[in-house]
């Protein structure tokens, strides 16, 4: 069994996008725990030795689109450095360009590691047809 992970975040809000970092965290560590039914402190142990590739039995992703998309501009640095630590634990973002579009934004004033989609929408229906489970931030 897949353990996919759809994280959707609309609001304009910096807290909301912590928590949606924080749950992200928490859902990989209980995700590894409870696929491999080891502790933290062994995945711990074996990560020095194994890539956590190897560990890795599911995926995360996190759809941004309406007024969200104004959190994601370079120079908001406390959530970049947030979002910088969740993609380094294997969290996906994927951004709609029509939220873009609206709300006057481009893929150069947005953060790096931000996927741009044409239909945050359609991103996240085909997500959840791909297995992906589906919650709302």
């Amino acid at each position: 069994m897949r353990f996919d992970l759809l994280l959707h975040v609309d609001a304009d809000d910096p807290a909301v996008f912590s928590l949606a970092f924080s749950q992200a965290a928490s859902y990989r560590k209980e995700a590894l725990l409870r696929h491999h039914s080891i502790s933290a402190q062994d995945i711990a142990i074996e990560a020095a030795f194994v890539s956590l590739e190897d560990f890795e039995t599911f995926s995360m992703v996190m759809v941004v689109n309406g007024a969200a998309v104004k959190q994601l501009v370079r120079d908001n640095t406390e959530l970049l450095a947030k979002a910088e630590e969740a993609a380094a634990n294997g969290l996906r973002l994927h951004v709609g360009q029509c939220a873009l579009d609206r709300h006057g934004l481009t893929k150069a004033q947005i953060w790096d590691m931000a996927e741009v989609v044409p239909s945050a929408t359609l991103d996240m229906v085909q997500l959840q047809h791909e297995g992906y489970a589906y919650i709302k931030v």
